[in-house]
């Protein structure tokens, strides 16, 4: 390896560090008025420090989707697009925040319940970004860069969440209401809940990779649709087996 690809890769570093810098400002502007998320970082609420640190893997996670992709020959608009693809990402991230407040947990502000310290609504905002980006690695790395189908997966991928998390608290709880828990502060519920979204996410990765077809044949939804269910029956079997 020569200096010169050396220097490349330095290169595609220095956007990460611009991108993942922009991701911070984002989210301390989304949170300003509610308190200043580096103060209370430093002052030791864990709260806030998993949403960030949710935002920043989920970004990571996303751009190794883009620097896996097939590169463009021209240096110059390989790092235009390594940085608008991750532009997209960040707006999946910020997009999927918005996804826990009104969908995922309805009842709550989660930016105020995170300023009081809640660390269970923390861990699921943090599972919910940490699958935005497996989501967003998938649908870039599986449709070969294609920002329609990127965007188009990450909605599909963040409804299903949302009637992932509805299944088990509406069909599939058996003794406790884990949205419910997670309401009140229980910090095994927001790391079950994230746990349970995170490997949600990658279940429906392997739906997304395996469709190497950036159209959306009938074909590729049903097999969305089919690993999207599947994937809920089969987590909650596992579940019961791990139990026993």
């Amino acid at each position: 390896m020569n200096i010169e690809q050396y220097m490349y890769y330095l290169l595609y570093a220095l956007v990460y560090l611009v991108l993942a810098t922009a991701m911070k400002y984002i989210l301390n502007i989304r949170s300003f008025q509610h308190y200043n998320a580096d103060d209370v970082i430093s002052e030791g609420n864990i709260a806030v420090g998993l949403r960030r640190s949710g935002a920043q893997l989920g970004l990571a996670i996303a751009m190794l989707g883009v620097m896996s992709g097939e590169s463009n020959p021209d240096i110059m608009k390989d790092m235009i697009d390594t940085f608008t693809y991750g532009l997209v990402a960040i707006g999946f991230m910020v997009t999927s925040l918005f996804f826990t407040d009104k969908a995922l947990l309805p009842k709550v502000n989660n930016t105020e319940e995170l300023k009081r310290g809640n660390v269970a609504i923390g861990m699921v905002e943090f599972g919910t970004l940490v699958m935005t980006g497996i989501l967003a690695y998938a649908s870039i790395k599986g449709d070969d860069g294609g920002i329609v189908s990127s965007v188009v997966y990450f909605v599909a991928g963040q409804v299903t969440m949302v009637l992932l998390v509805l299944f088990y608290e509406k069909v599939l709880a058996r003794k406790i209401n884990p949205v419910a828990c997670v309401l009140e502060g229980n910090l095994s519920a927001g790391v079950y809940l994230s746990g349970k979204i995170i490997a949600y996410g990658l279940i429906l990765q392997s739906a997304i990779v395996g469709n190497n077809n950036a159209s959306f044949t009938s074909d590729a939804v049903i097999e969305y649709i089919v690993a999207a269910f599947a994937g809920m029956i089969l987590l909650y079997i596992f579940e019961i087996l791990i139990d026993l």
